[in-house]
């Protein structure tokens, strides 16, 4: 990201108030990995990108550097997740996809095959084409694709525990989402 100026296309993986008007947004893009920008003033009501800006949705950024955090100076919309199926399921199998790809990539360019699964994965997720068995082999496979153990061959239950381990940070989206008696 050595240009004053950028645009790329990237999913939105977190975002997080931060004052009054603006939010940090996580972004993950095939030609820069996971990176944070700055939205100012996204959070009025007049404010164009409000509705882009959330987590699932794919848009295109355009991005100014700056000295600490890239500024997103516009956003278009690609892809939402308005057509998610209503349901508690495929609502907690994307949050958890998000997280795991917010705790497991860095600033680096992705392959393109590794970017064109996920964006597969988000897609079948949303449309409620993927049973749990395909989201985890799915997620392992990219796993895998990143240089990491198979979370088979690793001595943890599941997926989740081993981005957990891997990422030195407890994954807050199942605990959040379980139903408790």
């Amino acid at each position: 990201m050595k240009d004053k100026s950028f645009s790329t296309t990237a999913i939105v993986l977190k975002r997080v108030n931060v004052g009054e008007t603006d939010r940090i947004i996580n972004l993950l893009t095939q030609e820069y990995g996971k990176f944070t920008v700055v939205a100012k003033g996204v959070r009025k009501m007049k404010s164009t990108k409000r509705a882009f800006l959330e987590p699932g949705n794919i848009i295109k950024a355009y991005c100014i550097n700056t000295k600490s955090l890239p500024l997103l100076t516009q956003a278009s919309l690609i892809e939402d997740c308005s057509q998610m199926q209503q349901s508690l399921a495929a609502f907690r199998s994307l949050n958890q996809m998000l997280e795991i790809f917010e705790k497991l990539f860095v600033e680096m360019e992705l392959e393109l095959e590794i970017f064109n699964e996920i964006i597969l994965l988000r897609k079948r997720i949303i449309t409620g084409k993927a049973p749990s068995s395909y989201v985890r082999d799915t997620l392992s496979k990219i796993i895998v694709n990143m240089g990491f153990q198979h979370p088979k061959d690793s001595k943890y239950k599941n997926i989740s525990d081993y981005i957990s381990a891997l990422s030195d940070s407890k994954m807050k989206s199942y605990q959040y989402l379980q139903v408790k008696i």
